[in-house]
């Protein structure tokens, strides 16, 4: 007779582990890294040996287990970054045709360095739906809600098929909000809903590789400083109490600055702590230095490097400023939408859910370039799903596949072999893609897509017809901010949830990290705060044949900002309803400060099946929803959606 997991975890780690949530971590530890009891309970013992100290040994417990969580990916980044390339043959690589058709349009005048270089995306003409609140009858998303974030956390399912198959459900949030049973999969439920783009093309179209560092120090600078003019008018601070923290004085002050580390050499991914963590201010502020923070008087804190903060304190040595309080920086407003809209947007559903996907690349395993699971998926989505609008984040073609990036790329059903890799997309990825019957697919890149020419972040839209896309499919920018009928959605694809590292005390440490950096993203009013952005690195051989004897670090595709029109990466006028950023961390779907926060996951994990998101919205009723004015109501969309985690 088999052993439950449970009570193999039992007899690994002893009776201290039969509690509920230690179970339940050891479990998904187990589930997330593909290990045995035993081989987790070995890994435990490392990391007590190499964490704890002889005064204080480390208990079994959910929090330290979440640490162990941290410490195994760490040791596992590191392991990838030590393997060495094997691989030295020289092979013909297949590379990008550049798209000759975008390039007369590219700016190449920069703009005057006088200018404020927060490049604010516009909304469409028609955004009578996405109006925030004004400051007479501001409710942030802290104050309007009824519960807590922790209340609605998403809930592993009971029911349906093994989790192992291919379109299981493995977790679900709002599960009492709808029921399976009341989703219906007819195709003629997928109504086409109403897109308005909130955004401004022509302004991702700026030039890579051409940053210049006056303009990078003229956005940082007016990032301190727009918020520090929001801080002001929002408490109403008298603009006498605002100093220069790096000036001895022996009165309070405030400032208003960013989070730096204590060295401009810290390698960005470093274990910071409370003793390295520094101010930066703005020009203006205090000429742009930086001085040593004192956070012990805090209590609660979460502190990273690129957040924009707002501290009370005094620095009376000239060395070290004291920190007293934090001030928490003023939330957007939430979306809204007039009573005509939503009746509007009410009859055209006829009463039915809105279904919304969202799936999240690589779409190949990383063994070989092979596309069977998408086909896969596009089988579902036409027979069995149905849904009325697909959301596909980037990359499709990944540069950093091990054939593409060796040129063994081999295609043998095809009549003739791609010469390029925008033609692998349109002879082996785009008739897989246009099979997909929804009226509304939205592709957004990744600076990872071999198939772009504008791998920085933000990033400029797909070349729908270079590709070979149907009308059906619309190339969106990466950020991009969009509505479908009221729902206003935000979508980047820069993995925020591994690159932001945090120092965080109180509250905040048994908190989870998903939360913590969701309300950061919030509060910070940007899809990507920190700064400066992750790197992914391989440690291998140099390509050159005649360096192949000095061992060194690749480069992959991180973050890669273009600081300087990082303008485009900041929240409009108010928080999105659905906030959705793609992660190699395991896929969750959450509720921060009234916002659904999602992150599908990696449509293929390694060389297994990996996971989608499905959400379901009620279609709005007005008398369900909180009235904040004459004609507008608050769009509640966490109310009233379920989100499913699928397995692809």
């Amino acid at each position: 007779m088999s052993v439950s997991i449970g009570a193999q975890i039992v007899e690994k780690f002893g009776p201290k582990a039969d509690q509920p949530d230690i179970l339940k971590k050891c479990e998904d530890l187990m589930e997330l890294f593909g290990l045995t009891a035993e081989e987790l309970f070995l890994k435990w013992e490392t990391y007590v040996v190499t964490s704890s100290t002889i005064d204080d040994d480390m208990p079994l417990t959910a929090n330290n287990l979440s640490r162990l969580q941290e410490y195994i990916q760490k040791k596992i980044v590191k392991d990838n970054q030590k393997t060495p390339s094997t691989n030295h043959v020289k092979r013909p690589v297949i590379r990008a045709t550049p798209n000759v058709s975008m390039t007369n349009v590219l700016p190449s005048t920069p703009m005057s360095l006088k200018k404020r270089r927060k490049l604010e995306t516009p909304y469409s003409s028609d955004t009578s739906h996405l109006r925030g609140s004004d400051d007479s009858s501001f409710i942030t998303a802290r104050s309007s809600s009824p519960i807590r974030s922790s209340d609605l956390e998403s809930t592993p399912s009971g029911h349906g098929k093994s989790t192992q198959e291919s379109g299981s459900i493995l977790e679900t949030l709002n599960r009492d909000v709808i029921e399976l049973t009341d989703v219906k999969t007819e195709a003629d439920t997928a109504t086409k809903l109403r897109l308005v783009a909130n955004f401004d093309p022509s302004k991702y179209k700026f030039r890579t590789m051409n940053q210049k560092l006056l303009e990078v120090a003229d956005y940082l600078d007016d990032q301190i400083d727009t918020v520090a003019k929001i801080v002001l008018d929002h408490y109403h601070f008298d603009q006498s109490e605002f100093g220069n923290p790096n000036l001895q004085s022996q009165t309070g002050i405030l400032t208003v600055g960013r989070i730096v580390p204590d060295s401009p050499l810290t390698e960005f991914d470093a274990d910071l702590n409370s003793n390295s963590l520094f101010l930066e201010t703005s020009r203006s502020g205090g000429i742009g230095q930086r001085i040593c923070l004192d956070v012990k008087d805090l209590d609660d804190y979460s502190f990273f490097p690129g957040q924009i903060v707002c501290l009370r304190g005094i620095n009376q040595t000239g060395d070290v400023f004291k920190v007293s309080h934090q001030y928490e920086l003023p939330y957007l407003g939430a979306p809204v939408s007039t009573l005509d809209d939503l009746k509007a947007y009410q009859e055209q559903l006829s009463g039915e859910n809105m279904k919304v996907v969202v799936t999240a690349g690589p779409y190949s395993p990383s063994r070989e370039l092979n596309f069977d699971l998408l086909s896969k998926f596009v089988d579902r989505m036409n027979e069995e799903v149905h849904p009325n609008a697909i959301i596909m984040f980037g990359p499709f073609l990944d540069i950093n596949h091990k054939q593409i990036r060796d040129g063994t790329l081999s295609f043998a059903d095809l009549e003739r072999e791609p010469k390029t890799l925008d033609e692998v997309f349109k002879m082996v990825i785009a008739p897989i893609l246009r099979r997909l019957n929804c009226r509304q697919v939205i592709i957004i890149p990744s600076t990872k897509d071999a198939t772009t020419d504008h791998a920085a972040y933000p990033q400029e839209m797909f070349d729908r017809k270079g590709l070979g896309l149907s009308k059906n499919f619309k190339c969106f920018p990466n950020p991009a901010t969009f509505s479908l009928n009221e729902v206003l959605i935000g979508c980047s694809n820069n993995d925020i949830f591994r690159d932001l590292k945090d120092v965080n005390s109180g509250r905040y440490v048994g908190e989870s990290r998903f939360n913590r950096v969701s309300e950061h993203v919030l509060e910070q009013r940007r899809f990507y705060p920190s700064f400066p952005g992750g790197i992914k690195r391989q440690r291998g051989s140099l390509l050159v044949a005649e360096d192949r004897q000095n061992q060194d670090e690749l480069f992959l595709s991180g973050a890669d900002l273009h600081v300087s029109y990082m303008g485009l990466t900041e929240f409009p006028d108010s928080l999105p309803d659905v906030l959705v950023i793609p992660s190699e961390l395991k896929y969750f779907a959450k509720v921060v400060k009234n916002v659904l926060v999602i992150n599908p996951g990696s449509f293929v994990k390694m060389n297994s099946n990996g996971t989608y998101a499905l959400m379901n919205a009620r279609p709005p009723v007005v008398e369900d929803l909180q009235k904040i004015g004459e004609d507008l109501y608050l769009n509640d969309i966490w109310k009233r959606a379920r989100v499913d985690i699928v397995r692809s």
